[in-house]
């Protein structure tokens, strides 16, 4: 049965996922936690997984649907950019338009997973209950004759009005972070080939293996393409030689590793060559996402401050 794609959101775009299937059967395999806590394998194409409802909605319906007026446009633009890594050739010849989209892919796939938008909206609701004190100085310094005299009561008046709205605003600014896109498009882009390695690759609903931040020096981002390809971005040379020593089969493992032991409902291959390695693996990393992190800062912000 075709999803109403008004409902259904891909947090693993279709179009990705459509690396993965092989034919004559069309299809990939998905692996997921039932609700028995078994993982299990099923044959699906890739409109059939790696979606939830409304995801991208305001739960009221009080403004335009994310998926409409930002996902679905932002993941067109990628799957034109990720033709780039597909063209022969040892160079990737990009327009600026096309590296911008795929540094603004890249974000959305560390963000926008279910499990990111509902950490979101707890934020949200921690802010709205609890003004930080940067808020209360912004909303001084905005204040107009005839709003209320504290920022206190203009939030208890408001928040449940502009709660969801700004849950939809702050992902969709996180995703389209200038500054974090201008840093990413600056870094180094390859492609590494695997093709003539003893496994392919897998990938999942976290698809992105990279360093804790990519402001240090060896900051990296890998990201699987298809079964043989991975994307690589480093900030400096020196990084990519050494992940280029590697083997064929080292960079596949790792690159394998990671991305199966971060999956959380998901993971996803071209067969099932690899399903003792899956079923080993999934969902074992315990490493804090973007937007756990960025809620944990969050709440050290909102700390009442030790007197000095």
């Amino acid at each position: 049965m075709a999803n109403n794609a008004s409902h259904d959101h891909h947090f693993v775009p279709v179009f990705y996922l459509k690396n993965w299937v092989l034919a004559p059967e069309q299809r990939l395999v998905e692996y997921r936690r039932r609700e028995d806590r078994n993982i299990r394998p099923r044959w699906t194409g890739p409109r059939g997984t790696g979606y939830d409802k409304n995801i991208y909605s305001a739960d009221d319906s009080s403004v335009a649907s994310l998926e409409e007026t930002f996902m679905a446009p932002a993941d067109t633009h990628a799957a034109s950019a990720m033709r780039v890594f597909m063209m022969p050739g040892p160079t990737l010849e990009w327009t600026r338009p096309q590296r911008s989209s795929w540094s603004r892919f890249i974000m959305s796939m560390l963000m926008r997973h279910p499990d990111d938008v509902t950490e979101l909206k707890k934020l949200i609701e921690d802010d709205w209950t609890n003004l930080t004190d940067e808020m209360v100085e912004q909303y001084r310094d905005r204040w107009q004759e005839g709003m209320p005299e504290s920022a206190e009561k203009w939030w208890e008046q408001n928040r449940e009005e502009y709660r969801e709205t700004a849950r939809l605003q702050w992902l969709r600014g996180m995703i389209d972070n200038e500054g974090i896109g201008r840093r990413i498009n600056a870094m180094s882009w390859s492609v590494a080939n695997v093709g003539n390695g003893k496994h392919k690759l897998l990938t999942s609903d976290r698809p992105i293996c990279m360093t804790d931040t990519i402001d240090e020096l060896d900051a990296f981002i890998m990201m699987p393409l298809t079964p043989t390809k991975v994307f690589i971005a480093v900030r400096r040379i020196e990084t990519l030689a050494r992940i280029r020593e590697l083997s064929t089969d080292e960079l596949v493992a790792e690159v394998n590793l990671e991305v199966v032991q971060n999956a959380r409902r998901f993971v996803f291959s071209a067969d099932r060559s690899q399903e003792r390695f899956i079923l080993n693996h999934f969902g074992r990393s315990n490493q804090p996402t973007w937007m756990m992190r960025l809620a944990e800062k969050r709440a050290r912000d909102r700390a009442p401050r030790s007197a000095a």
